[in-house]
């Protein structure tokens, strides 16, 4: 079981970066067209990085993660918690924003980041020997 949890949480952190990617360049057209804003996109795509960082955190008590290599054991982690708390935070400042090309524009910077930091996670965890 924990070997397909795995599995799970390593080929939905590889699809979360293409999901992550379209979502933002979704957010750059809709602020290019004016269109009104509508955080339905946004918040679905935030919710799947939450699924995945609570697999990720249920991987990491079971398989005891805090006794593996120090990339493995604290930089994954804390690089996929900051990637989903800064990008609800500014997710959730562009839903207060009045203009709503502003608003699809913090939502696309949002996921950008977003998408920086689920990479660096990837990298992190594809280093051999982590």
């Amino acid at each position: 079981m924990d070997e397909v949890l795995f599995s799970v949480h390593r080929w939905l952190g590889y699809a979360l970066t293409v999901v992550v990617l379209v979502a933002a360049m979704v957010a750059f057209g809709r602020a290019k067209n004016g269109q009104e804003f509508t955080a339905g996109l946004y918040r679905a795509v935030y919710g799947v990085l939450s699924l995945h960082v609570l697999l990720g955190i249920a991987l990491y008590t079971t398989r005891q993660a805090w006794d593996m290599d120090a990339l493995i054991a604290y930089v994954h982690p804390a690089l996929g918690i900051v990637a989903l708390g800064l990008g609800q935070a500014l997710l959730g400042r562009a839903r207060r924003t009045q203009m709503a090309a502003d608003a699809h524009r913090l939502a696309g910077r949002a996921l950008l980041l977003t998408l920086v930091l689920i990479l660096g996670a990837v990298g992190v965890a594809s280093v051999p020997g982590a």
